[in-house]
């Protein structure tokens, strides 16, 4: 294990707040409800990228925001324990509203013609909503998409991932893992009150991405609730909506592992969520920086990561968390580095790091929270165990599953999940820093400049043995 990330002080939070029940649970209705338009719309899509795909999976129905609830409800048990009641564990989220200063205008930096030599292209960027080159999609034309872009691959466990050999992202696209991710998003924007923890102004022509943005869900409520915004959403896979959005949300095909298709100093805030199993340490360090080029000077990142580890576990569930991690090794990912993230970001360059975590409960024993995320857990459960390791058959995976909610009421399990934001420093702050290390160079310069011309003194020739020698406190 990492070492242990500090949580904020409660003493920031409001104490009152901290009384809200788990079980007060108001999923707001997604504005990504899908129609049968769109979802015959990405079959279509799917059945044209792999010519493995199965006809089941291109037949699936996604269910409503409201049936996840009501499927939430339904399974909750009478015992209806809030989470901040219990002993070592701490959920100050219904505390949080911002981690962070509030963000003023867009701060406005001239352009130069030597500012546009140095900015950093990229071979797909995408054009300004404004521009008469734009997709009205805001998606890539289909001729100048990298090869990866068209094809999925089939695995052994029957469920299609993507074909970039430079990105380790073990997790499936398919319907059933986009199923998955809404449902992922709803709980974790409930836990923390919000789609975002940061003093955003929503008069403000602000600029906000989506890094990895899944079925696109996130980005689409931003859009919604920030009409005077740009929103853009990236992701590796094509499952985010194209036809039906809000004229200002935007999607783009993107390996982030290859560079951001924007110019540097382009957002007011940057979202990432959930990136456990797709990048190794070093990666992480990349896309940290990549992150810090395009937001702007005194613009916030926020992070939200969970570790993958079921605490508290039972023998059953422990062997899925042991088979999680082994699987993940195997692709060079580690998930137990989202426990430092906080000094990965300081270490990056950014400034203002705060970091917080909390315990979400996994099963009845948190009520209608720990219903919802048991659901998560059997989602992820499934694809370890009938993955490239466990390499069970579904009969197996069901029994399992059933001793494992035994288990976690039992010894009442749950995640811990992180939430940290830093921001890009000011301007001011940057040209300090270089100054401080261009003075640094000189001076290390001077230094060994004086130090070469002055001869280097004689060494006193030991003419005494070492051993049994005193020093001159012993004499």
């Amino acid at each position: 294990m990492g070492s242990r990330l500090s949580t904020m002080s409660s003493s920031s939070l409001n104490p009152s707040s901290r009384k809200t029940s788990a079980d007060s649970l108001d999923i707001k209705p997604s504005l990504f409800q899908r129609s049968k338009a769109t979802l015959a719309l990405r079959s279509k899509k799917s059945s044209h990228s792999s010519t493995s795909h199965s006809s089941t999976s291109n037949t699936h129905v996604v269910p409503s925001s409201s049936q996840n609830a009501s499927a939430s409800a339904s399974a909750s048990s009478s015992r209806q324990t809030s989470i901040d009641s219990l002993e070592g564990r701490s959920d100050h989220s219904v505390g949080i509203r911002s981690l962070a200063p509030p963000l003023q205008k867009p701060l406005y930096i001239p352009p130069s013609n030597e500012g546009q030599q140095q900015q950093k292209q990229h071979p797909h960027q995408l054009e300004s909503p404004g521009s008469q080159n734009s997709s009205l999609t805001g998606v890539m034309p289909s001729a100048s998409l990298p090869e990866w872009a068209h094809h999925s691959r089939k695995c052994e466990d029957g469920r299609t991932r993507h074909t970039v050999e430079s990105a380790p992202y073990m997790l499936p696209n398919d319907l059933t893992e986009s199923d998955r991710l809404d449902a992922q998003h709803y709980l974790v924007r409930f836990i923390f009150k919000g789609n975002y923890n940061v003093k955003l102004d929503p008069e403000a022509p602000l600029k906000i991405l989506d890094v990895a943005t899944g079925t696109g869900v996130w980005a689409l409520e931003m859009a919604h609730e920030f009409p005077k915004a740009e929103v853009y959403g990236v992701d590796i896979s094509s499952i985010f909506p194209t036809e039906i959005k809000p004229n200002n949300c935007h999607f783009q095909l993107c390996n982030i592992l290859d560079g951001l298709p924007f110019p540097d100093n382009t957002f007011d805030f940057i979202y990432q969520r959930l990136l456990v199993y797709a990048l190794t340490p070093e990666q992480r360090k990349q896309v940290y920086s990549e992150l810090l080029r395009v937001l702007k000077p005194e613009g916030y990142l926020q992070l939200v990561e969970s570790d993958g580890i079921v605490y508290n576990p039972g023998p059953e569930m422990e062997k899925i968390n042991q088979l999680s991690l082994e699987t993940s090794l195997r692709h060079g990912v580690d998930p137990r580095e989202v426990q430092v993230m906080k000094s990965g970001l300081k270490q990056a360059g950014y400034s203002g790091v705060n970091s917080f975590n909390i315990a979400l409960p996994v099963g009845d024993w948190g009520g209608k929270t720990g219903a919802l995320s048991r659901q998560n857990m059997h989602g992820l459960a499934t694809i370890w165990l009938k993955g490239e390791v466990g390499r069970m058959d579904q009969a197996a995976v069901d029994a399992m599953l059933a001793k494992v909610d035994q288990e976690i009421e039992q010894f009442q399990s749950y995640y811990k999940v992180w939430l940290v934001v830093g921001a890009k420093p000011s301007i001011a702050a940057m040209m300090a820093k270089e100054a401080k290390k261009a003075a640094a160079v000189l001076a290390a310069k001077s230094g060994a400049s004086v130090a070469g011309s002055a001869p280097a003194p004689s060494a006193a020739p030991n003419l005494l043995p070492t051993q049994g020698r005193r020093s001159p406190s012993e004499a």
